[in-house]
């Protein structure tokens, strides 16, 4: 019951935390930047939020099927919908886009064991980005093929996308060597205690054997929802160029779907990109033969977009959180 206990304190504490996070954000925004930004472009806003919900449901989808791979576990699709929407709610409005993760695993440890949660979200994690990469190292050397890109972006899109190439590589050896012992063998050498290692290795050993089933036969549908969710989010994307009116090309629709990609990775350092995807798409549009003005609309509705998103997954998670108590009763 203590442990049950600490896990609602902790989810309503997260639930506070984005929905100020929230209402923070859409101040900075502005009520009325955000009204005119969704009615400028109006049934086109609707058509993106519907493919950004399918595209959750798919990674809701992905993260059942690594939950429930080699390991029996038992988890309805809907509570991995709820954890993994809330989540990413979290993600979207706190700096880093990473402290919704720990919100996915507590929300799915009342009904897996902890070593199946965690190893469930970091296999989603791994794919997801393996995906990404892989688009991306297709996407960059064909954009660079059909426009010419200023040579100090040029160059910084090349770099960023070795770097990528090098982390995906590390990340399927980390994966297949056992991700997290590995890396306590290396904090072992640095200064970790004998002690606290062995202890550390044992409690991880489970996650690690589960991670090691990454791409065994039963985890391939949770890569197959992967897939399609990052579709949907492409997709999306070209949805939004056209509410953004902004004239489809083959380069920018190529730059879009790969070096878009990396723009949203950087901005991600801060909550909804604020400044940096600003900046960036101002001069990468300039760039691929539209305007910066452009550019800057394409953030904006983008930018919209996400706040939509992070209001559906708060949303999901305060109905998690109300049926959770209910059902504690």
């Amino acid at each position: 019951m203590a442990g049950g206990r600490a896990l609602q304190v902790f989810h309503a504490i997260a639930l506070i935390i984005g929905i100020i996070a929230f209402v923070v954000l859409v101040d900075r925004m502005g009520l009325a930047g955000l009204y005119r930004v969704i009615g400028g472009i109006g049934f086109w806003f609707l058509v993106i939020a519907a493919i950004d919900l399918v595209s959750v449901m798919c990674d809701a989808g992905a993260v059942y099927y690594f939950a429930n791979a080699n390991a029996n576990a038992e988890v309805s699709y809907w509570r991995v919908f709820a954890a993994q929407a809330s989540g990413l709610a979290i993600n979207r409005l706190t700096p880093g886009n990473a402290m919704g993760e720990p919100v996915k695993v507590t929300m799915l440890v009342e009904h897996v064991p902890q070593r199946v949660a965690i190893s469930a979200i970091v296999m989603f994690n791994v794919a997801t980005t393996l995906i990404a990469i892989a688009a991306i190292v297709i996407g960059v050397p064909i954009t660079l093929l059909l426009v010419e890109l200023p040579g100090q972006l040029q160059l910084l899109v090349w770099i960023a996308t070795g770097v990528l190439v090098v982390a995906a590589l590390a990340q399927i050896i980390l994966v297949r060597r056992g991700a997290l012992g590995t890396l306590i063998t290396g904090a072992r050498r640095v200064g970790l205690s004998a002690d606290r290692a062995g202890r550390w290795q044992t409690r991880i050993a489970g996650i690690d054997a589960q991670l090691q089933h990454l791409g065994a036969p039963g985890s391939r549908r949770g890569f197959v929802f992967v897939i399609g969710s990052r579709l949907l989010n492409q997709a999306g994307t070209v949805v939004l160029l056209i509410a953004s009116g902004i004239p489809l090309s083959a380069p920018l629709v190529a730059a879009m779907l790969s070096v878009g990609i990396l723009v949203s990775w950087m901005s991600n350092i801060v909550p909804l990109g604020m400044g940096i995807a600003d900046g960036t798409n101002y001069a990468l549009y300039g760039a691929l033969g539209a305007t910066g003005a452009q550019g800057l609309d394409f953030t904006m509705i983008n930018r919209a977009r996400t706040v939509v998103l992070a209001l559906m997954g708060l949303t999901v998670m305060l109905i998690a959180n109300v049926v959770d108590r209910l059902r504690r009763r």
